[in-house]
C-alpha cells in the first residue's frame, strides 16, 4: 500500500474509533444523568411524605389542643419546629438537577412556610396578639400553595 493510502486508512480507523467514543461517552452522560434525575426524584418525594406524616402528626396534636392549655400546646408545638427544622436541611441539601430547580424552591418554601405558620401559631398562643394569629393563617395558606406549585413542577419537569 502506498504511504498516503496507509495513512488514509490510518486517520479513518482513528476517526471510526474516536466517534464510536465520542458516542459511548454521550450514552454513558446520558445514563447517568437518568440516574441523578431518578435520584432525585426519590430524594424529592420522601422529603414529601416525611413532610406529609409530621404534618398529619402534628394535625393530630392541635386538634387535642381544644382539650389542652396554651402551654402545653406551646410545648407541642416546641417539639414540631425542629423537625421541620431538619425536612427544611434536607430538602436544601437535595442535589438538584437544573430541570427540577422550579420545583426544588416550591417545596423548600412550602416546608419553610408551614414551620412559619406553627411558629406564629406558637406566638400567639404565648401572647393572644391576634395579628400571630392571621400571619399563621397566611403562612400555612401560602405553604398549600406551594405544594401544589412544587406537584405541578416536578410533574411538569418530568
Amino acid at each position: 500500500m502506498p504511504r498516503s493510502r496507509k495513512h488514509t486508512t490510518w486517520l479513518v480507523t482513528f476517526g471510526g474509533i474516536a466517534v464510536i467514543g465520542v458516542l459511548i461517552a454521550f450514552m454513558v452522560f446520558l445514563q447517568v444523568e437518568a440516574s441523578r434525575n431518578n435520584d432525585f426524584k426519590r430524594a424529592f418525594e420522601k422529603i414529601v411524605i416525611d413532610t406529609n406524616a409530621l404534618t398529619q402528626q402534628y394535625t393530630a396534636e392541635e386538634d387535642k389542643w381544644l382539650s389542652r392549655d396554651n402551654n402545653t400546646m406551646i410545648q407541642v408545638i416546641d417539639q414540631y419546629l425542629p423537625r421541620y427544622d431538619d425536612l427544611i436541611e434536607r430538602a436544601k441539601a437535595l442535589n438538584t438537577p437544573e430541570k427540577y430547580k422550579s420545583a426544588h424552591d416550591y417545596l423548600v418554601s412550602a416546608i419553610e412556610l408551614e414551620r412559619q405558620s406553627y411558629q406564629h401559631f406558637r406566638n400567639y398562643l404565648a401572647t393572644a396578639d391576634q395579628s400571630e394569629y392571621e400571619k399563621s393563617s397566611e403562612t400555612i395558606s401560602g405553604s398549600l400553595e406551594q405544594s401544589v406549585n412544587a406537584d405541578a413542577a416536578i410533574k411538569e419537569a418530568g
